[in-house]
Parts: structure tokens; C-alpha cells; sequence
């Protein structure tokens, strides 16, 4: 998979905020959502690069 090790590396420094990834299901398989530890979804429809840049800000 292209970016396997980014997409672990963005959601390794996500999940030590507390927060968690997940991959949306079809049609948008390709993007990604961020919950907290609630479960309530804090954004959605995210790219690798926005998934990236995102875990560099947090």
C-alpha cells in the first residue's frame, strides 16, 4: 500500500492525543476520519496528505 508507513506514522501521533483514525468505507475508501475518545467524529473526508499534515499540527 502507498504511504503504509506514513498513514501508521500519522495515526501512531494522533492516537497519543487521544485521538483515533479510521478508514471511511466504500465509495470514499481512499479518505480518512478522526474521533476522539468518545467516538464522536471530529472530521472526516481527509486525504493521506491532510491525515499527515494534521498529526504534524496536533
Amino acid at each position: 500500500m502507498l504511504f503504509e508507513n506514513e498513514i501508521k506514522g500519522a495515526q501512531e501521533k494522533l492516537y497519543e492525543k487521544g485521538y483515533y483514525t479510521c478508514n471511511m468505507t466504500e465509495p470514499y475508501n481512499d479518505q480518512y476520519e478522526v474521533s476522539d475518545g468518545n467516538n464522536n467524529i471530529m472530521i472526516d473526508h481527509l486525504s493521506v496528505a491532510q491525515l499527515i499534515q494534521l498529526s504534524n499540527m496536533i
